[in-house]
């Protein structure tokens, strides 16, 4: 978008941005802790095989009789703490929501009435989102600006806030609003 743009148009333009990148945002998330089950049941099976492969076969390493119980334990805690299940289940909620509202950026004519109520459709979404993690979240605007072609518009990422995007909120990086860089 340019300055040049009609006003209403770029506003269009900003809230679609958004709502697409809350989309990409939300994808991510769920896709993180569907993995993150799969790998805590995945830990829980091995390492229950191994527990009881010790008990049936009276393995006499005493270590392994605590340990294999202990780290199923500790795993299952940690799944059982964190919520992981719910958690996805909430970014499909949210995923879903923002996808509704995306469609309805889609059929909507560009006028001042419409647009606020759009956008109040997308501040009720937001009151449901959790804490963001700035790192995916500038990912996800990357990742959009790259479908779109503008490519001298991406903003940076260190390697490591690429690695730990998913698990780290990285509360110092600048929040990512397209629309500053449209003029």
């Amino acid at each position: 978008m340019t300055s040049s743009a009609d006003p209403l148009s770029e506003r269009r333009y900003k809230l679609l941005f958004g709502v697409r990148r809350s989309v990409r945002y939300h994808d991510h998330r769920r896709r993180f802790y569907v993995a993150a089950q799969a790998w805590v049941n995945f830990v829980g099976v091995v390492l229950g095989a191994a527990a009881a492969a010790q008990v049936f076969t009276r393995a006499e390493l005493e270590w392994g009789q605590w340990l294999f119980p202990a780290l199923i334990a500790l795993v299952s805690a940690y799944a059982l703490v964190v919520r992981i299940g719910d958690k996805a289940v909430l970014h499909v909620d949210l995923y879903r929501r923002f996808i509704r509202l995306e469609r309805r950026f889609l059929k909507a004519p560009i006028d001042k009435d419409t647009l606020d109520s759009l956008e109040d459709a997308r501040l009720e979404i937001e009151m449901d989102e959790p804490p963001i993690y700035q790192a995916l979240n500038r990912t996800c605007h990357n990742e959009l600006l790259k479908s779109e072609g503008r490519y001298s518009l991406l903003q940076p990422l260190r390697p490591h806030q690429r690695l730990l995007k998913g698990l780290f909120r990285f509360e110092q990086l600048p929040l990512t609003e397209h629309g500053a860089e449209a003029a």
